[in-house]
């Protein structure tokens, strides 16, 4: 008989709530969250050649390195490093995590319409993988848009648009107040006329809780583990 029980998963984090009087980012915060929508997005060609290269060659030897797998380690990695990547809404206050988690769309095995699945964050990319892939398993068993723990605001929202090569993106929003959670966004690969292997990322979140300069600072620590992916994937 197969076994249908999913494996449970953890994605548990410690909040700190922000003192408003001392917080530096008071003003903004009052001023963008009290907006009717308060979302703003980004779309940046990330430069992925040497990674590429890089994945290539171990995918040629016995190890293999998932796309998705990379590109979400990578970017939940980056984001932990970034206080304002951790800051959300919960019960209508900003807190700070500790750490987020990844939660992404997977397409189960013999369906048609994505899942919607999270994994448990680890520093260390060969358990991150692993988690991904048991939350995958969880999804072949038991497709679900609402995986339990899914509604916890300690998330990091991925999806990868397989097939478009897209300038700007945005994704659906709901309460400001409740919903915080960002999202980021991966497209097409293509390659430049200079040879380059390129790919386009959203990355969308509230502005009330974070600028462009973060935006810019997470995405200076992508390109790094990008350049240099063997530091940061340990395969």
């Amino acid at each position: 008989m197969t076994n249908t029980q999913n494996i449970t998963i953890s994605t548990n984090s410690n909040k700190q709530n922000i003192d408003m009087d001392s917080w530096e980012r008071r003003e903004h915060f009052n001023f963008f969250q009290s907006l009717k929508s308060c979302q703003y997005a980004v779309t940046v060609q990330q430069d992925i050649s040497k990674f590429c290269a890089y994945r290539r060659k171990i995918n040629s030897n016995d190890k293999i390195i998932r796309f998705s797998d990379a590109l979400y380690f990578f970017a939940t990695k980056a984001a932990n490093a970034i206080p304002e990547f951790r800051t959300r809404m919960v019960d209508g206050k900003p807190v700070i995590f500790d750490k987020v988690h990844p939660a992404f769309t997977y397409i189960p095995k013999g369906k048609n319409l994505h899942a919607n699945c999270l994994a448990e964050y680890s520093e260390n990319y060969i358990e991150q993988a692993k988690n991904i892939e048991i939350s995958r398993a969880n999804a072949d068993k038991n497709p679900s848009l609402t995986p339990k723990g899914g509604d916890k605001q300690n998330l990091l929202y991925f999806s990868i648009a397989a097939g478009i090569s897209f300038t700007a993106a945005t994704n659906p929003w709901g309460d400001c107040n409740v919903d915080s959670v960002p999202r980021i966004l991966f497209g097409q690969t293509t390659k430049t006329v200079e040879g380059k292997e390129t790919i386009p990322i959203s990355i969308e979140l509230l502005h009330s809780l974070a600028d462009g300069k973060h935006i810019a600072d997470f995405l200076k620590l992508f390109n790094a583990m990008c350049i240099d992916p063997e530091q940061y994937l340990n395969i």
